[in-house]
């Protein structure tokens, strides 16, 4: 099976590995790619076949394909899409409040072993009026990819965060009673990156995925790499890392702060994560605070 190589497809910027292309979609062999793909069907109709399904395709339907993932086309009949190739790890995307919503975790911050386990990739469809919307975002995109002008590199990832916020938000808005057990992990990876800094509790996160907790804790961690508790304590960290270099607030304010009720036990686990104290990453990262750092 061919590997579409990440040289290949970033070759004319591999420093942004950010690329929109509008083709006429012949039948393909199964292949699989570096990188993240969003299709979306612009008119005709086609077989998309994956290692375990396989669908009609209509316009207006929205496909992603994750990285590693195999996928083909077969029995094309007029089929025009957009691809969008992106690299998440190397694509300086600012996600603002991008990780509120449910359905940007559920489409873009699953690992691909989760699909693979249970067998199936995101997609849905685009109504009437979203559809246009998102075409003409696509559109704009493939232009700036093809001119490349300079400052091309800015509008693209601007039409970007444009095109993946709304994606997100519809997928959000649309399908938050379907059964994909990713939606229902995106779910509580959005309430945990919205309620850190509070007092939570994992039964309640459990309860709200219908899930028991012996399956939530297997799919969330096949899904995010980490059990939900290391997450939490990922945040609240993060957290903590910038207050310590932003305020002036003691150890013990922060750690209370960040969903710490006991500081000592904050400054444990800060402690084995960042492999310094509290107080001395923050004297150690002084420079930067005060803004005599690079």
């Amino acid at each position: 099976m061919e590997i579409k190589q990440y040289t290949r497809v970033f070759r004319q910027d591999q420093a942004f590995p950010l690329h929109v292309r509008k083709q006429i979609q012949g039948e393909t062999d199964q292949h699989s790619h570096q990188f993240t793909e969003i299709a979306v069907i612009m008119t005709g109709t086609g077989l998309h076949k994956t290692q375990f399904s396989e669908y009609t395709v209509n316009p207006g339907d929205v496909l992603i394909i994750p990285k590693d993932a195999y996928h083909c086309y077969a029995k094309t009949v007029k089929l025009e899409l957009i691809n969008l190739f992106f690299d998440a790890e190397r694509l300086p995307v600012p996600l603002i409040d991008l990780y509120v919503l449910p359905g940007f975790h559920a489409l873009f911050s699953i690992k691909d072993e989760y699909f693979k386990r249970h067998q199936y990739y995101p997609r849905f469809h685009l109504e009437d009026e979203d559809f246009s919307h998102i075409k003409e975002i696509l559109f704009a995109m493939s232009n700036e990819n093809s001119q490349m002008r300079p400052g091309y590199r800015s509008c693209l990832l601007g039409y970007f965060m444009v095109l993946i916020s709304k994606l997100s938000r519809l997928y959000t808005e649309n399908l938050d009673d379907i059964g994909e057990p990713s939606f229902k992990i995106g779910q509580a990876v959005s309430f945990l990156n919205t309620r850190f800094q509070e007092k939570i509790e994992l039964a309640e996160v459990i309860r709200n995925t219908g899930m028991s907790r012996s399956t939530f804790m297997r799919k969330f961690s096949q899904a995010i790499g980490v059990s939900p508790i290391n997450y939490l304590l990922k945040l609240r960290i993060n957290e903590s890392c910038h207050l310590l270099l932003s305020t002036g607030l003691d150890v013990a304010e922060i750690a209370y702060r960040t969903g710490f009720n006991d500081s000592n036990y904050f400054t444990r686990q800060f402690t084995r994560m960042m492999g310094m104290s509290p107080r001395q990453f923050r004297k150690s990262n002084r420079h930067y605070e005060d803004g005599t750092g690079v």
